[in-house]
């Protein structure tokens, strides 16, 4: 018998769980064995086959199916220890008259072995990313919207962490050596896990920085199709998710977004931590502990993007609570769990989360909005305009159209519910209205958005084609699946690829206008994210489905088209963000330190001030060009008034030492910027503090008083930093107790060794 054929027979040895030994369940037949554990479909590893009591063939690994037309409510105990959770098990012997050849699977060798082999899976997912990523790795972080920002802010980050500093957050050197306190709200995880790279590369020092978030960024893609895959596994087979893995590694917007076209690195650890999140909430309901893990990945997505773990947090909660449904009947129990998980996590990322949310007034998005029109909320709702139309967005519009048209022909034709196939056919039809020049922002207009020119861009065309790509790859998978006996987890996907794809779209303009606050979001499109993630899951269900069944048919797309379709949609969105040019024609993101502002400063410099300290770093406030003046991060300081020996000595980048001995009262400019959070302590002789001021420029100045003084001013925190960083230990140790204690434990009981 080859591998990848076959099905359980009437007897059944010892079960034992994957990875941990223990035995799970003796079972006398293979009914039986279904209607304890609950499956439609087992597919289990065998360890070694015995005929007539002697080994026959060792370490052989075969795909069993069990499959049976019955499904075990929770009532009948079919679900005492989960559908899922069980899914891949080990039988210790197992007769060879136990295995009747029927061909239930047909894959061809190299199918079976990828399917057979986790290794291997593994290899694929981790050669996709490499592939991928070559720019990035021989180059460094590709030329896109947000490169040379990540990479100063790298620059700045690395040089202090190493320095000492456990948690940069005050960039002295920043803004030409004026300092920027960007990183009282700026996510941190990136920064810190590219400074730590540091120990173990060696890049030559000029482009050091875009060289270790180029390694980074290939590392995070990566992650994010392990990540995918481990969730995936959970509830397809290995092939199949193996396979998904890397589509979903692939998508327009993953691709694009995280890498190449915007550079949006905080976005691109959330694809990591998106599958991880989902995949813990399988088994949260059966191990205890999992409701500890669950809270470490959702603190870990707010500390790679706090915007994005706020558009997660309600589908991780719905996913949850709906797929728990079978193994948790108790509803408040559910809730309860998701709960806790997600508190928990938000006070492991307290050290962060803290200061975010206290200092957050600092930083004021709408006066950026009215400095720069180009970031104004309204017009990040995918759309078209007539200046997008060049050759390469006209042939995606046809390609899109063409694709989301096959999804409709198979829709039309789906045996899926009426009013599914409603919603999935309303949501092609007005993702392909959109596709009309200038309709878009027309009705963002209507919905009550006041729009100012901006300057032209085509980022919100070129994702826009990108999702709609992915959308109907989407719905092409579920048209594969769709029946009446169709699971809860498949359709709750769909239901959050559709809401996504909509929420992205002009047509919710009204809504979120009606949401207080929602403009804090930034981009409507970030919640391609999440789309990104439910298509991956249909994708592998159909995958799966069109492996264990690949003669099904009935108006349902066969495999040959879900797989044309995931190439269309890949293809696609390499080339109308043209992605292709970066593997074409490689560029290197250079820092010039010359030429080092903050884009952001046009949010924490009050507007008084901003025209001025824009001039004094050589650029305006509506504008990106900078002229490359002296400002290489020395402390500076200059006398406006009065006769005073000074002596100004930066200590640690939140720390500065003011020497002086004046004749008569004196005034002193100091070259860092202005903040609230600035301190001043004076020496022993007790002295008042001096009074402080604020320049023109918005920097900051002291009056001094007659004779020799001595102070420091310290950027100070305060107790927001302090209980932040309590409320993160505190919690990361209750974390851990959980994971302890819980330790083996299945439904807030211990497994007993055999049952």
């Amino acid at each position: 018998m080859r591998p990848g054929a076959g099905i359980l027979g009437e007897h059944v040895g010892r079960i034992y769980e994957e990875g941990n030994g223990r035995p799970l369940y003796v079972a006398s037949d293979s009914s039986n064995l279904q209607k304890r554990i609950g499956h439609e479909g087992i597919v289990a590893r065998l360890a070694t086959v015995v005929n007539d009591g002697t080994q026959a063939t060792a370490g052989l690994e075969l795909s069993v199916i069990v499959r049976s037309s019955l499904r075990c409510p929770a009532e009948t105990g079919g679900n005492e220890y989960g559908p899922r959770n069980t899914r891949t098990l080990m039988p210790s012997k197992l007769a060879k008259k136990d295995i009747s050849s029927v061909d239930l699977l047909q894959p061809g060798r190299f199918c079976v072995l990828i399917g057979s082999k986790p290794g291997l899976q593994l290899l694929v997912i981790l050669v996709a990313a490499v592939l991928l990523c070559l720019p990035c790795l021989f180059y460094g972080l590709p030329p896109g919207t947000n490169a040379t920002t990540h990479v100063k802010y790298q620059y700045h980050f690395s040089r202090q962490f190493w320095n000492g500093e456990s948690y940069p957050r005050w960039l002295a050197e920043e803004n030409k050596g004026y300092g920027s306190p960007i990183f009282l709200v700026q996510y941190p995880l990136p920064y810190f896990a590219t400074a730590l790279l540091r120990s173990v590369t060696s890049f030559p020092s000029e482009s050091r920085e875009t060289r270790e978030l180029g390694l980074f960024a290939c590392l995070a893609l990566a992650a994010a199709g392990l990540a995918a895959w481990f969730w995936l596994r959970k509830f397809t087979s290995p092939l199949a998710a193996t396979l998904a893995a890397a589509i979903y590694m692939s998508l327009p917007y993953i691709v694009d977004n995280g890498v190449y076209a915007r550079v949006a690195l905080g976005e691109l650890c959330t694809f990591v931590w998106m599958p991880m999140a989902f995949c813990v909430c399988e088994s949260m309901y059966l191990r205890r502990r999992a409701v500890f893990v669950l809270g470490g990945v959702f603190a870990l997505l707010v500390l790679s993007n706090l915007l994005a773990a706020v558009l997660f947090a309600p589908v991780l909660t719905v996913y949850a609570i709906l797929c728990g449904k079978r193994t948790e009947p108790s509803l408040y129990r559910r809730v309860l769990l998701v709960f806790v998980a997600q508190l928990l996590g938000a006070g492991m990322a307290g050290a962060y989360l803290v200061p975010a949310l206290a200092y957050r007034k600092i930083f004021d998005l709408h006066q950026m909005e009215g400095v720069l029109p180009g970031y104004q909320f309204g017009l990040y709702f995918l759309n078209l305009t007539s200046s997008d139309l060049g050759r390469r967005v006209i042939l995606a519009v046809g390609g899109a159209v063409l694709l989301a048209g096959v999804a409709a022909w198979y829709i039309w034709h789906a045996v899926a519910d009426f009013r599914l196939r409603l919603c999935m056919a309303l949501a092609l039809i007005l993702g392909t209205l959109v596709l009309i020049p200038n309709l878009g922002l027309t009705i963002v207009r209507l919905s009550g958005f006041a729009l100012r020119p901006a300057p032209a861009s085509d980022f919100a065309a070129t994702t826009l084609l990108g999702t709609l790509f992915t959308v109907a790859l989407g719905f092409l998978a579920y048209c594969r699946v769709a029946s009446s006996g169709v699971e809860l987890r498949t359709t709750l996907l769909l239901w959050i690829a559709g809401v996504s794809f909509f929420f992205m779209l002009p047509f919710s303009a009204p809504i979120w206008k009606a949401i207080p606050g929602s403009a804090a979001i930034q981009f409507p499109f970030r919640l391609g994210g999440i789309l990104c993630v439910a298509v991956a899951g249909l994708v592998s269900v159909a995958f799966d489905d069109g492996l264990r069944d690949p003669t099904r048919s009935g108006g349902r797309p066969s495999r040959l088209v879900i797989t044309g379709a995931a190439i269309a949609a890949i293809a696609g969105g390499f080339w109308t963000s043209r992605t292709d040019q970066a593997f074409l024609h490689p560029r290197i993101t250079k820092f010039d330190v010359t030429q080092d502002v903050d884009p952001m400063y046009r949010a924490y410099v009050p507007l008084p001030y901003l025209t001025a300290f824009a001039r004094a770093l050589g650029t305006t406030p509506d504008g990106y060009h900078v002229e490359p003046t002296p400002g290489d991060g020395t402390l500076r300081a200059r006398l406006i008034n009065g006769d005073c020996d000074l002596d100004l000595k930066r200590q640690s980048p939140r720390e500065l030492f003011v020497s002086s001995d004046c004749t008569g009262e004196a005034r002193v400019r100091i070259g860092q910027l202005y903040s609230p959070l600035w301190k001043v302590v004076t020496g022993p002789e007790g002295r008042p503090n001096p009074e402080g001021g604020v320049s023109l420029e918005g920097l900051m100045e002291l009056t001094l008083t007659p004779g020799k003084q001595q102070l420091r001013l310290f950027f100070d925190i305060g107790s927001p930093e302090r209980w932040g960083t309590i409320l993160s230990g505190v919690s990361l140790f209750a974390g851990l107790i959980g994971l302890v204690y819980f330790r083996g434990r299945i439904g807030g009981t211990r497994v007993a060794a055999r049952l």
